[in-house]
C-alpha cells in the first residue's frame, strides 16, 4: 500500500474543511471559531482572530457585504442567517483597540519592493514586514489608501491601516512613481499593485492568477491592476507573502494544495432547532449581550456525518484522513507496524452507509477492503476472523456445489442462484422457489457462493478461484440470466464476475399474477438489507407483500446493515450485538426481510420476522444450527440432483460421521455463539480416540483438535454409543511441539 493509493480514498473528505460560511468568505475567516469566541464573550480573542484573517479589520467590516450569510445553514431551517455584518462590526467596536501582534523572529536581509500603497500593496507590505523583510512601498500619490480614499469612511480606514502598520518598519516613499522596473534590481522581489488603470509594465499578458507571478523574474502582480476586487486584493496579502518568501528562498513560487471546501453541503446537525434572529435594541449595533446571543445561534457546522451515521466509524471516532494514515502505517509487514487499526478495519461490514452519508461520497469501506487485501497479500491478516466463513465458502463451493439445467436440457435461459445461506436456512422454501422457476421459466439451478466471504477476508486468490468456478458453470449452462434471491450476491457478482446478467427473484415472482401471498402479520415493517440500496429487489418485494394485504411500514432509515456482513461478528462481537439490537428496535412491528442472514440475526435477537419466501411458500418456524444448515443444503442438493439429473446424490462420508452427540440447549447456544459445528465437535472427539485426551475422576474427557488457525476443545462423557458434550470452545492458540529454550 502506497501513500498516494491511500490518500486517494480520503482526499475529498471535508471533516476539517472550512464551514460553508467560511467557504464563501473572501478572507477565509474561520467563522466557527470567531462565533464560538463571541458567544462566550471573549471579544478580544474574537477581534484578534478577525484581524489575523482580514489584515485591516475595520476596512473589512465596513466593505464586506457578508457573502457568508448566503451559506448559513440556519437558512435551511427557514431561519434568518447569522447577522455577520452586525456581528463583525460589534467585534471590531467592542473588542478592538488591541496593539498589533509583534513577531519575535530574526531580521531578514532580502529587500522587498511594493509598487502602490492601495489596499493590495498595503496588505502585502504588512504581511512581508511581519516576517521581518525590509519593505519599501513606492506610491506616486501623496498618501496611502489608493481606491479606499474615495470611500466616505476613509478616515476610519486610514486610522485602522496606520494602527495595524504601527509596529512594523516599512519605508513609504510617497510622490515617487516607478516607471521602469529595472530601477528596482536591488530588490529580491517586486510586487506590482498599481491599482485599477495603473501601470502594468506590460506584464499583464504573462500573469499567473494563482501564483500572482509574471513573465518577469521575481516580479509579482495583483490587486486592481489585475481586476481583483478590493476585499480579495486585501485577502491576498498573506498568501502573497508566502509566495514571495518561497521565491526568495527557493527561486520559485510554489502554491499549496487547495483545501477541500464545503460551500454547498447540508451540514445541519441532527435535531437542529430553530432560533430567532437577535435584533439590536437601538436598531444599530449589538451590545455585548446581544452579540453573544446572536453568535450562539451558530450551529458550529462541521462534517462528521459518517461518524454520526455509521456505527463502525462512530465506535472509532477518528477523522477519515487520520484513519487512512493509521491504516497505511498499520498494514505493512515491518516490525514497527503497531496493528492498532486491525480490529477497526475488520469491524466494517462493508455496507455503503458511510458513502451514502458523506456529501463527498468518501468510501471508507473500500479503504478498509484495500487494507484487508494488503494484509492478506503480506501474510499478516488475522486469519481467525475469517476462518469459519472461509470454511463455509469451501463447503458450499465444493461438496455443496451443484449446477444443472432442467431435466433433459443442456442449457437454459434462467438459472436460480439462491446463494450460500438460503438453502441452509430455508430449504423447503428454496426448493419451492426452484420448482416454480423451473415450471414457469425453464430455470436451471446453480448452488454456489458468490465469493463474499473471500472478498471480505481480502483473500484475492480465493475469490478469483471462486469467480472462475462460477464463470465456468455459467458458460456450460449457456450463459443464462442468474435469478438472485440475495442482494449481497448481486453486489458481489457485479463486482467479481461483471459479465453475468442477473435478475431479482422477487421481480420475476411479482410478475406472476396468480401466485398467492399469505399474510403472516396484520402489520409489519419491511427491513431492506444494506446491499439492496437502490436495488431492483426492493420493488419486487414490496409488490409481492402488498398482495398479502399486510399493512406495510417503511422504516425511517432504510438499508442499514443488520451487523452480519463483513465478518463483523467474529472481528468485533460486541459491536455486532449492538448493531443487531439497534436494527431490531427500529420499529415495534415485526419485520419482513428478504435476506436469509437478516432473518437469522433478528430471530436470534428475539425480533419477530419472516422472510418474504415464507409468505409465498410456507413458514419455516425455526433457526437451524450450523450443522443442520449443512445437512439442509446437502438435502436440497440431493432433491435437485434427482429432479434435474435423475440420479441420486451421495454425500461424502467421514470417519467421525457415526459419532452420536447429545448436546443440551445451553451448550448448543455456546457452540453457536462461537461458530462451532457438530462436525467440529465430532472431529475433536474422534481425534482423541488414539488416547491423546485428558480425563477426570467424574469420567469426563477433554480432547483438543487444531484445525488450520483454530484450536477446538471438547469436554465430553460417553454412555454406550452416545457422547454427551458438556462444553465446547475454541481459540487461536496452538499447543504442542517442543519449546525452544
Amino acid at each position: 500500500m502506497e501513500l498516494a493509493e491511500i490518500s486517494a480514498f480520503v482526499e475529498n473528505c471535508i471533516y476539517d474543511a472550512p464551514a460553508p460560511c467560511s467557504g464563501g468568505c473572501p478572507f477565509g475567516v474561520d467563522i466557527r471559531s470567531l462565533l464560538r469566541k463571541a458567544a462566550r464573550g471573549r471579544l478580544s480573542a474574537a477581534y484578534r482572530e478577525l484581524r489575523t484573517a482580514t489584515v485591516f479589520p475595520a476596512v473589512a467590516a465596513a466593505l464586506c457585504d457578508a457573502p457568508c450569510m448566503k451559506s448559513c445553514q440556519r437558512s435551511l431551517l427557514g431561519d434568518e442567517p447569522l447577522d455577520m455584518e452586525r456581528i463583525e462590526e460589534a467585534i471590531v467596536r467592542l473588542g478592538g483597540g488591541q496593539e498589533p501582534d509583534i513577531f519575535r523572529i530574526p531580521e531578514k536581509t532580502e529587500r522587498v519592493a511594493v509598487i502602490g500603497a492601495g489596499p493590495a500593496g498595503l496588505s502585502a507590505a504588512l504581511s512581508m514586514a511581519q516576517k521581518k523583510y525590509p519593505v519599501t512601498v513606492f506610491e506616486k500619490e501623496s498618501g496611502l489608501g489608493g481606491r479606499l480614499r474615495e470611500h466616505p469612511k476613509f478616515d476610519v480606514f486610514r486610522e485602522d491601516i496606520l494602527f495595524q502598520l504601527s509596529k512594523e518598519k516599512i519605508d513609504f516613499r510617497f510622490g515617487c512613481e516607478v516607471t521602469d522596473l529595472d530601477a528596482l534590481e536591488d530588490y529580491a522581489v517586486i510586487y506590482v499593485a498599481t491599482g485599477s488603470g495603473g501601470n502594468d509594465f506590460r506584464l499583464r499578458a504573462g500573469w499567473d492568477e494563482e501564483l500572482y507571478t509574471t513573465a518577469r523574474e521575481r516580479t509579482f502582480m495583483g490587486g486592481g491592476v489585475c481586476g481583483i476586487p478590493t476585499l480579495q486584493a486585501i485577502a491576498a496579502g498573506p498568501e502573497l507573502s508566502r509566495l514571495m518568501e518561497s521565491m526568495i528562498q527557493t527561486g520559485r513560487a510554489s502554491g499549496g494544495a487547495a483545501k477541500p471546501r464545503c460551500t454547498a453541503h447540508n451540514l445541519l446537525p441532527k435535531n437542529a432547532q430553530k432560533a430567532e434572529h437577535v435584533m439590536p435594541a437601538d436598531g444599530e449595533g449589538y451590545t455585548k449581550a446581544e452579540l453573544k446571543r446572536e453568535a450562539a445561534r451558530c450551529f458550529q457546522c462541521s462534517c462528521d456525518k459518517c461518524m454520526g451515521e455509521c456505527a463502525v466509524l462512530g465506535n472509532y471516532p477518528k477523522p477519515p484522513k487520520q484513519m487512512a494514515m493509521e491504516i497505511l502505517a498499520d498494514s505493512g509487514p515491518h516490525f514497527l507496524a503497531s496493528r492498532t487499526m486491525t480490529r477497526q478495519v475488520y469491524s466494517c461490514n462493508l455496507c455503503p452507509e458511510c458513502t451514502d452519508t458523506c456529501p463527498e461520497r468518501v468510501n471508507m469501506g473500500e479503504l478498509f477492503q484495500l487494507s484487508r487485501t494488503a494484509r492478506a497479500d503480506a501474510g499478516i491478516e488475522p486469519e481467525a476472523f475469517h476462518d469459519f466463513w472461509l470454511r463455509e465458502l469451501d463447503f458450499v463451493s465444493r461438496e455443496g456445489f451443484f449446477a444443472s439445467a432442467p431435466e433433459g436440457k443442456a442449457t437454459c435461459e434462467y438459472v436460480f442462484f439462491p446463494g450460500c445461506r438460503l438453502t441452509g436456512s430455508l430449504p423447503e422454501q428454496t426448493l419451492a422457489a426452484q420448482k416454480l422457476l423451473t415450471e414457469r421459466f425453464g430455470a436451471g439451478t446453480l448452488l454456489a457462493c458468490c465469493g463474499a466471504s473471500a472478498w471480505w477476508a481480502g483473500e484475492k486468490a480465493l475469490w478469483e478461484e471462486n469467480s472462475a468456478r462460477l464463470r465456468a458453470a455459467w458458460e456450460q449452462l449457456g450463459r443464462p440470466r442468474l435469478v438472485l434471491a440475495c442482494a449481497s450476491c448481486g453486489e458481489m457478482l457485479t463486482r467479481l464476475v461483471p459479465e453475468l446478467e442477473t435478475v431479482p427473484l422477487y421481480e420475476l415472482l411479482a410478475g406472476e399474477e396468480n401466485l398467492p401471498v399469505s399474510s403472516l402479520f396484520r402489520s409489519a415493517a419491511i427491513f431492506d438489507p444494506c446491499s439492496a440500496r437502490g436495488d431492483g429487489m426492493r420493488a419486487g418485494v414490496r409488490a409481492l407483500l402488498r398482495r398479502s394485504g399486510t399493512e406495510l411500514e417503511e422504516l425511517q432509515e432504510q438499508g442499514r446493515c443488520c451487523g452480519w456482513g463483513g465478518h463483523m461478528r467474529t472481528a468485533n462481537p460486541e459491536l455486532y450485538d449492538k448493531i443487531a439490537e439497534e436494527r431490531a428496535q427500529e420499529s415495534e412491528k415485526p419485520y419482513y426481510v428478504y435476506c436469509a442472514n437478516c432473518r437469522e440475526v433478528f430471530l436470534e435477537k428475539g425480533k419477530d420476522c419472516r422472510h418474504v419466501l415464507e409468505a409465498l411458500f410456507g413458514e419455516c418456524g425455526q433457526v437451524f444450527d450450523i450443522s443442520a444448515k449443512h445437512q439442509n443444503h446437502l438435502r436440497v442438493k440431493g432433491v435437485l440432483t434427482m429432479d434435474m439429473q435423475g440420479r441420486k446424490f451421495v454425500p461424502e462420508r467421514h470417519d467421525w460421521d457415526e459419532i452420536e452427540l447429545e448436546i443440551g440447549d445451553t451448550v448448543r447456544r455456546e457452540m453457536e455463539c462461537q461458530l462451532i459445528s457438530d462436525e467440529d465437535v465430532k472431529k475433536c472427539i474422534h481425534a482423541s480416540f488414539g488416547g491423546e485426551r485428558f480425563a477426570d475422576l467424574q469420567g469426563h474427557f477433554l480432547s483438543c483438535l487444531h484445525e488450520r488457525v483454530m484450536s477446538y476443545w471438547v469436554e465430553y462423557s460417553q454412555d454406550g454409543e452416545t457422547y454427551t458434550v458438556h462444553s465446547a470452545y475454541c481459540h487461536r492458540m496452538k499447543f504442542g511441539g517442543e519449546v525452544e529454550r
